[in-house]
């Protein structure tokens, strides 16, 4: 490792803090000569080391840290990287009992190997390489994946758009084995036949698994709408847990299809319907519907801070509609998937939302992301999907 990025002066950077990335307007000088995808250590302006990682100057982010201390990104380095987070995953399968079919099992940031994810879904592991530094390093990957976890067939989605900004193809392969899909999985009780190569992320909502049977403990004799249903997981989960009845709306032909061949399977009757959340709720609100549950689980609406506003309103456009359909008593299951908008800024998007609609709301639970996809206390863009189950309470 010959390079080294200093940091500006007169400025609290957040590695200072514990944070792993380095923006490029934090660096006033470069010594060696790095080339996009190497790696570098970062010291600041009295040469104190603040440890190493990978370099690419296209992105904002111009260094990722991969160590605390200088130690050079090699197979042996990620081969320990991938002990530790398999470990982690090993311990949660422990503490449930049971191994998962489907479980995500290095978490770029979170697991210290930044832009690397890799997913199981049984026999077939799907990777995501979203770095040039870690896509470099792909073959040696994926022979250490192979060797430890001996899976039937390895596939990569780099099909992520963010790799743009790394420089890198949008492209998916097999590595290794052969892939026909479907690949089955049980998650929530339930078992679906996923296509790996076109389902959202890596094939599937992972990162909800835990939530699918949270929130359907609390479905049974419910009626149920579930809003940007994708495969249909939230609703398959409340009607197997002995909802009354549920409609699942998703703009997805092929997500919706997904759903009603699951819900064949498990001969739940659900019904499912192809269209716009935004235009459907209103069209509802004016037929009068009521239902006992709703369950709001939109895609993120900001990818940016300078977003956050105008996602804000399409959040809470949505949270008005949904809780005008709830009778007193009824349950709001809502969640965001975006790290840029935090919790004061959704406790008072809540608070705003009472008072129009002159309602309490009362929490009955707090939930976040699966916990094989932990969070860093050092990292806030770890902790990123938020979760509320909220009463609507009779005034």
């Amino acid at each position: 490792m010959k390079s080294t990025l200093y940091l500006n002066t007169g400025v609290r950077h957040r590695i200072f803090s514990g944070h792993p990335w380095v923006f490029k307007s934090e660096v006033a000088r470069v010594t060696g000569e790095p080339k996009d995808g190497d790696t570098v250590e970062v010291r600041n302006a009295k040469g104190k080391l603040f440890g190493s990682g990978i370099y690419n100057s296209r992105s904002q982010i111009i260094f990722r840290r991969y160590s605390h201390g200088a130690e050079e990104l090699n197979a042996a380095l990620l081969e320990k990287k991938i002990d530790a987070a398999l470990a982690w995953r090993e311990k949660l399968n422990v503490l449930s009992g049971k191994r998962a079919s489907a479980q995500r099992l290095i978490w770029s940031e979170s697991d210290h190997l930044p832009g690397v994810i890799v997913d199981r879904y049984g026999d077939v592991l799907v990777i995501q390489l979203l770095t040039m530094a870690m896509a470099r390093l792909e073959s040696e990957l994926v022979r250490i994946l192979v060797a430890k976890l001996k899976p039937a067939t390895v596939i990569s989605r780099n099909d992520a758009p963010v790799r743009k900004l790394e420089g890198l193809p949008l492209e998916k392969n097999v590595l290794h084995g052969q892939y026909t899909a479907p690949t089955e999985v049980q998650v929530a009780g339930l078992t679906f036949a996923l296509d790996l190569w076109s389902g959202q992320k890596t094939g599937f909502y992972l990162d909800q698994a835990d939530n699918y049977a949270k929130v359907a403990h609390y479905a049974k004799g419910r009626n149920i709408l579930d809003c940007f249903t994708n495969q249909g997981a939230f609703a398959l989960a409340a009607r197997a847990a002995g909802a009354a009845s549920c409609r699942a709306i998703d703009q997805s032909d092929e997500a919706i299809q997904r759903g009603r061949d699951t819900a064949k399977r498990h001969s739940l009757d659900i019904e499912w319907i192809v269209g716009n959340v935004f235009d459907l709720l209103p069209a509802y609100e004016r037929e009068r519907h009521t239902y006992d549950m709703v369950i709001l689980d939109p895609p993120s609406f900001t990818k940016t801070k300078g977003q956050v506003d105008s996602a804000l309103r399409g959040y809470k456009e949505l949270h008005l509609r949904a809780l005008r359909l709830l009778p007193p008593g009824g349950l709001l299951a809502s969640f965001c998937c975006s790290h840029h908008v935090g919790e004061a800024e959704w406790q008072e998007l809540l608070s705003d939302i009472a008072g129009e609609l002159n309602i309490s709301l009362r929490l009955v639970e707090r939930m976040t992301q699966s916990r094989d996809h932990p969070v860093l206390t050092e990292v806030p863009e770890t902790e990123y999907l938020r979760g509320y189950l909220l009463e609507k309470l009779a005034t």
